[in-house]
């Protein structure tokens, strides 16, 4: 059995995007929570800087968590926001 594969996905959104990317980010909430391995998939707002945004996500398999990035609603996100965000960063994670 493959180990679950804890995440943090943090975007940093252009200032005068804010509230388009934040609309985009609840949309691909209920469809990323139905795909086959998907454990736990949480999405939070920054209290002190509110163009950032971080999910916090659980991946039963790395397997599951790649082909998250080949679905429909994830291809057509990445193209909505596009020139909205500064940067994109994950952090794998370990349970300790």
């Amino acid at each position: 059995m493959s180990k679950a594969l804890p995440m943090i996905v943090k975007f940093e959104v252009k200032k005068d995007k804010i509230d388009f990317v934040k609309n985009e980010l609840i949309k691909i909430l209920e469809p990323t929570r139905k795909e086959i391995g998907c454990l736990r998939y949480d999405l939070h707002q920054d209290i002190d800087n509110p163009s950032i945004f971080m999910f916090y996500e659980i991946w039963e398999t790395v397997d599951a968590w790649k082909a998250h990035d080949t679905q429909k609603h994830i291809l057509d996100f990445k193209i909505a926001i596009e020139d909205s965000v500064d940067k994109i960063s994950f952090n794998k994670l370990t349970l300790i």
